[in-house]
C-alpha cells in the first residue's frame, strides 16, 4: 500500500511517499521510503500548504491515506503545534487534500512505531544493560524541543504508545552551577522546563547562562549568532567546544549531562526495562560527546536506584527517518480502520 508519511517538526517538516507491506511471520510491516522532500516549517502557514507543495513537486496526486507525527500534543485527531502557530485537524486536512484518511499522533508516538523498522547499525549503545522484550520502553529526543514518550506491550502483543509532553515538566537542577542556570532562565521565563535546557535552544540558553555566571565571554562568532542567527548557534557552540573554547566546552558537557539526567528520570518513571531510546536531531550531531561517559554518569546517578538504571539498555537512534517510518505504519493502519465500500447491488433489466 502506498501512503503519505510525514515528520512535522517546529523547524523542519519531512514528507515522503512510502510503500507499506506485510512481512510474513513478522511483528511489523515492511516500509520502503520512496520520494521525499524536506521543508522549512516556518515558511508555510500550515501543513496542508506543505503537502500541496509536495504534490506539485511529485507531479501527481497524493496517496489516499496519510499519517503524520506532529511535534505537539494531539487530542481527538487535532493538534495545536507547540513551536509553530498551526492547528492541524485530521478531517480538515483530509478534506483539504482530497484524500480518504489522515492520522495524526505526537511525533514521539510515531517514533515509537517506527523503531521496529530501524536497522541495528543505526542504534548506538550508551549503556549496555539487559534488554527485556516485554518491558516498557522510554523514548526521548532533543531537537527544536524535547519530546518524550513511553511504549508498552499491550494485549495480543500489540504495542501501545503513551505520548506525553514531559519535556515541559519543571527543570530540576542538581548542583550549584545548574542552579545558576535556573536563576538565569527564571529572569526570562515564568516557568523553566527541561526543554529550556535540553533542546537546540537549550544548548544556547546554557551557554548564555555559563558566560553570564562565569564572566567569561562566548567566542565572538558564537555571540553574534546568538544575537542574530539563534537557530545556527547550537552548531557554532558545538564547533567552539571541539576546538577548545572553555565556555563552549563547558556548555556542551553540561548539556550532555542534563540530557542523561532527564533520560534517567524518564527511565525511572516508565521502569524502562525494555530500553531507553535517545532520538531527535541533536544526538547524532553530539554522538562523540554523548559517548564520553557524562551522559551515562548522569543517567545512573539516582541514588538507591543506580543498580536498576545500570541494567537498562540506552541506545541512540541514528536513523533520521524513524518518525516518518512510524507515520507510514500509522497511515496504513488508518486505512484498515475505514469502513469498506459495499458493492453496488446488481440491477435486473
Amino acid at each position: 500500500m502506498e501512503v503519505l508519511a510525514g515528520d512535522v517538526g517546529g523547524t523542519k517538516t519531512l514528507l515522503a511517499i512510502a510503500e507499506v507491506g506485510e512481512l510474513p511471520g513478522a511483528g511489523a510491516p515492511s516500509i520502503e521510503l520512496r520520494e521525499s522532500c524536506r521543508y522549512d516549517s516556518r515558511q508555510y502557514p500550515g501543513l496542508g500548504d506543505i503537502c500541496r507543495a509536495f504534490a506539485a513537486e511529485l507531479g501527481r496526486p497524493l496517496p489516499a491515506h496519510a499519517g503524520f507525527g506532529v511535534a505537539g500534543p494531539v487530542s481527538s485527531g487535532r493538534s495545536h503545534t507547540t513551536n509553530l502557530p498551526w492547528v492541524i485537524d485530521e478531517r480538515e486536512l483530509a478534506a483539504l487534500l482530497g484524500i480518504r484518511s489522515v492520522r495524526l499522533v505526537n511525533d514521539f508516538h510515531a517514533l515509537a512505531l517506527g523503531l521496529a523498522a530501524v536497522k541495528p547499525h543505526d542504534l548506538v549503545r550508551l549503556n549496555e544493560g539487559v534488554h527485556d522484550p516485554a518491558g516498557p520502553r522510554a523514548l526521548l529526543g532533543a531537537g527544536t524541543g524535547l519530546g518524550e514518550a513511553v511504549a508498552v506491550v499491550g494485549a495480543c502483543g500489540r504495542q501501545e504508545v503513551l505520548a506525553s509532553e514531559g519535556g515541559h515538566a519543571s527543570f530540576a537542577p542538581r548542583d550549584e552551577p545548574e542552579m545558576e542556570i535556573l536563576r538565569f532562565l527564571l529572569r526570562r521565563h515564568d516557568h523553566v522546563s527541561w526543554e529550556r535546557v535540553v533542546s537546540g535552544d537549550g544548548l544556547v540558553n546554557i551557554a548564555e547562562a555559563i558566560a553570564h555566571s562565569s564572566g567569561a565571554p562566548l567566542p565572538r562568532r558564537v555571540a553574534e549568532m546568538v544575537l542574530y542567527s539563534r537557530d545556527d548557534a547550537p552548531a557554532a557552540i558545538t564547533e567552539g567546544a571541539r576546538i577548545g573554547d572553555p565556555v563552549c566546552r563547558r556548555s556542551v558537557e553540561t548539556f550532555c549531562s542534563l540530557y542523561g539526567a532527564e533520560a534517567g528520570n524518564l527511565a525511572l518513571k516508565a521502569l524502562a526495562t525494555g530500553g531507553v531510546y535517545v532520538a531527535g536531531g541533536i544526538a547524532p550531531k553530539l554522538l562523540p560527546e554523548l559517548q564520553d561517559g557524562r551522559f551515562r554518569a548522569a543517567f545512573v546517578a539516582k541514588g538507591r536506584m543506580r543498580p536498576l538504571l545500570e541494567t537498562m539498555p540506552v541506545q541512540v537512534v541514528l536513523d533520521p527517518n524513524t518518525t516518518v517510518l512510524g507515520a507510514a505504519a500509522l497511515a496504513a493502519d488508518g486505512a484498515t480502520l475505514l469502513p469498506q465500500a459495499r458493492p453496488t447491488p446488481a440491477t435486473t433489466p
